[in-house]
């Protein structure tokens, strides 16, 4: 699981508006990391729906239909208190790694025409990151 520097640089600007909200989205980044079965979920589409896990995954639909493999969590914890993120990441399947492109507020997290959102699909084309 890597952060890439737009990912890191959203955490910041959410940390200074935020710092708790910026240290629980570290936190649960870590306890991923540091997790080989939760690393796995990672491309289970609806895991942890049920609440029974501290995040949710899914598809970000509208790019898997473009050929990105693109996915989102969002964290039970923050959403439980209003607080709506997504941590937008892409498997490479070249190194099997993880990569967190963004994390967005949910108010425009998919919405293609916002300039932040533009800039993570140029991330993953630039990447070279293989598209289905």
């Amino acid at each position: 699981l890597a952060l890439h520097r737009s990912a890191v640089r959203d955490l910041e600007q959410i940390g200074e508006e935020d710092p708790d909200t910026r240290d629980d989205l570290y936190a649960l980044l870590q306890e991923i990391r540091s997790s080989q079965s939760l690393l796995q979920s990672l491309t289970v589409r609806d895991f942890g729906l049920a609440r029974n896990e501290p995040f949710h995954v899914d598809t970000w639909d509208a790019q898997q239909g473009k050929g990105r493999n693109l996915w989102r969590l969002k964290s039970w914890d923050l959403e439980d208190l209003g607080i709506r993120y997504r941590v937008i990441y892409a498997l490479d399947p070249r190194s099997s790694r993880y990569l967190i492109l963004a994390v967005l507020p949910r108010s425009f997290a998919y919405d293609e025409q916002h300039p932040r959102v533009r800039e993570l699909l140029a991330v993953y084309d630039r990447l070279g990151i293989p598209r289905y």
